[in-house]
């Protein structure tokens, strides 16, 4: 394969890649923004936040081999509306596109590069940062959100036939 097949390879799995995790953050209901399993679980709020500062970390990682790796905090936002979530997905979706920009930079020296990253206690290519450091971290945290999204189908649905069930019960006791 030759690189230029490469770049524009790492370039459209990247723009699948965050089309899935969007598709996903869309459909995430009213009001459930902030919903999250347990207390140390990351909300869809956060996870949207967390892959933002991962798109910027990954440009940073570049420039500065230094920089340790990042880790998701739960609690870290909190949406009050409607028009905020629909921000921080649109904020999602430019760092989505400056991650590209970003890649479309790269040369092969570049990929090739061996960098020290503490994740794996290692020296690695820059490519295996990106794929495996940043895109297949999202990969990881898309399937958090359609496990969180199935959940929340679950949980409403029981909630609906409690309440149906009292509600029937109480309209018609007999």
């Amino acid at each position: 394969m030759d690189f230029n097949s490469e770049i524009k390879n790492l370039i459209s799995l990247s723009m699948a890649i965050r089309e899935s995790t969007l598709k996903r953050l869309k459909s995430v209901p009213a009001c459930f923004e902030n919903w999250r399993p347990n207390s140390g679980s990351m909300s869809f709020a956060d996870v949207a936040a967390h892959l933002i500062e991962c798109d910027l970390w990954l440009i940073e990682k570049y420039r500065k081999h230094s920089i340790k790796h990042l880790t998701g905090k739960s609690n870290n936002v909190k949406i009050k509306n409607k028009d905020e979530y629909k921000k921080l997905l649109s904020d999602l979706s430019e760092s989505g596109k400056t991650k590209v920009k970003f890649l479309n930079t790269l040369s092969n020296d570049d990929l090739k590069k061996s960098i020290f990253d503490d994740r794996y206690g290692k020296k690695v290519s820059f490519w295996w940062i990106i794929v495996r450091g940043n895109f297949d971290h999202e990969i990881h945290h898309r399937g958090e959100l359609a496990v969180y999204l199935r959940l929340i189908e679950k949980y409403s649905t029981a909630f609906f036939k409690k309440t149906s069930s009292r509600l029937w019960k109480n309209l018609y006791p007999n």
